[in-house]
């Protein structure tokens, strides 16, 4: 299997869109990130609703909306995601899209000219993540308090215990130091976060986006901290936050050119730029070497979107791309709504938080209602599909390849694509046992929906650029072919 050519979408694919009212400089990184792509680029207003139309007229396979941090906030990211599935006629996104951003538009040009792919050796991460798949990283345990694991190269994972006699300031140091010194390529977060930090689990600790650096917080900070974020979902000053943040003279995290990628799975907010550079995520993608960014802009409750995207990039051992895992995991939560609830597909959560969306948002609550009479009861699971749909962001360009070494631990799966005079085929062939799911993305989109052709015992369903091929099991040796033909 290929892992890509430099990150290069195929010319006539690609739509770069950038809104009307950004300076010279902003639409000079449009206009780069355009002749990188032999891509057509599309001016707009600035709204998310409003690029339904010229996807609708331009049907391209990625999408990249680049414009400074104003331009973004978690009310674009979720009409984004509801345009983008709105192209055809079937309920999947038509689109693989992208936002682009920095504190200047130097930060975002570097985001641009990275074409090298990624194949990920090194992670830092504060939640567990399956080790085997990179060579080296330390894990802060979000699971016991203290805990943590570090894997060095060429050497088995070896668990241990945060001292708090000999590092009082809590696991953030911890944090510091691989960061700085290990240079991670991978960040994969859990625990509290706002728009502006993101803290070390069972808070011991905390990291905090000002003036484009992440300003380093022990755990005795956190309560005064706290004063500046006016609650959970963040309603204090930004501003007034900075100058507290510059009058403790905190150390930063390393400025890192390195490209690298996050994925925020289970924090809350982080993921919404909430128009301003003083956001994590505009920090990230400016100082911090990101190339990609993953992250809920509401608080997240039920995991679907952010956790499931994980799950599949992780299990798919390097056979998927980051954006190809966030692509076909909101696939996944599409079917999944489609199949047992579908009249819930109708229903759109539009709201910076589910609980005061459920206490005053009237249209909601009468679109709940409306579903409910229709016979679908209301619980976690019915709720839960409708918010996550709309709510993780992806930063970076989508066309970007980043993944982990499908070498180092291989898919149970061997996968072949092969034309045919109707369509195309994908060999399946097992090289150990496999129970599971098995999504991937086509190697070329087709005009439509194809019909779909299955082995006996697979159930499965296929759009213009993706195939789900839903639970089955394999036994090594065994070879399977699905295969797609374009619709008359």
């Amino acid at each position: 299997m290929l892992i890509g050519a430099a990150g290069m979408a195929q010319a006539a694919e690609y739509l770069v869109a950038v809104p009307k009212e950004v300076s010279a400089e902003w639409l000079g990184v449009g206009k780069a990130l355009a002749e990188v792509h032999e891509a057509k680029l599309e001016r707009f207003d600035g709204k998310a609703e409003s690029l339904g139309d010229i996807l609708e007229a331009e049907r391209p396979r990625y999408l990249a909306v680049v414009g400074p941090a104003s331009t973004f906030d978690g009310k674009f990211v979720r009409a984004l995601n509801r345009v983008s599935r709105e192209v055809d006629d079937d309920p999947y996104a038509d689109v693989r899209w992208g936002l682009i951003t920095g504190a200047t538009p130097d930060d975002a040009l570097r985001v641009v000219k990275t074409r090298e792919p990624l194949v990920i050796d090194r992670a830092l991460t504060t939640t567990g993540i399956n080790l085997g798949l990179v060579e080296s990283g330390l894990t802060l345990s979000d699971g016991g308090k203290g805990g943590y694991t570090i894997k060095e190269a060429g050497a088995k994972p070896v668990k241990g215990q945060w001292d708090a006699e000999t590092e009082p300031d809590g696991t953030v140091g911890m944090f510091e130091k691989a960061w700085n010194e290990d240079r991670p390529q991978l960040l994969v977060t859990s625990s509290h976060a706002t728009q502006f930090n993101l803290e070390m689990p069972f808070g011991l600790g905390l990291i905090a986006s000002h003036g484009g650096k992440f300003h380093v917080l022990g755990k005795s900070l956190k309560n005064e901290f706290a004063r500046f974020l006016g609650g959970a979902m963040f309603t204090g000053d930004p501003a007034k936050l900075g100058e507290w943040l510059d009058s403790k003279k905190l150390p930063v995290l390393a400025d890192s050119d390195e490209p690298k990628v996050w994925v925020a799975a289970g924090n809350c907010l982080i993921g919404d730029a909430r128009g301003t550079d003083e956001s994590m995520v505009v920090s990230a993608m400016s100082s911090g070497g990101f190339r990609q960014f993953v992250g809920y802009v509401v608080p997240t409750w039920f995991g679907r979107a952010g956790w499931g995207t994980l799950r599949l990039w992780q299990d798919s051992r390097g056979s998927l791309s980051l954006n190809e895992a966030f692509f076909l995991n909101d696939a996944r939560v599409i079917e999944e709504t489609r199949t047992r609830f579908p009249a819930a597909l109708e229903v759109d959560f539009d709201a910076d938080d589910i609980e005061s969306c459920m206490r005053t948002d009237r249209a909601f609550n009468q679109a709940l209602g409306k579903l409910q009479a229709s016979g679908v009861k209301i619980e976690k699971d019915t709720v839960g599909l409708i918010h996550d749909r709309d709510v993780l962001a992806f930063w970076g360009d989508p066309a970007w390849d980043a993944r982990f070494d499908p070498d180092r631990l291989p898919h149970a799966l061997e996968h072949e694509w092969r034309k045919t005079e109707s369509g195309m085929e994908l060999h399946l062939t097992a090289r150990a046992d496999f129970e599971g799911q098995y999504l991937r993305c086509l190697p070329k989109r087709m005009q439509s929906a194809p019909s779909i052709e299955l082995p006996e015992g697979m159930e499965g369903v296929a759009a213009d650029d993706f195939v789900f091929l839903k639970k089955f099991s394999m036994k090594k040796g065994e070879e399977r072919v699905v295969k797609l033909s374009a619709k008359a």
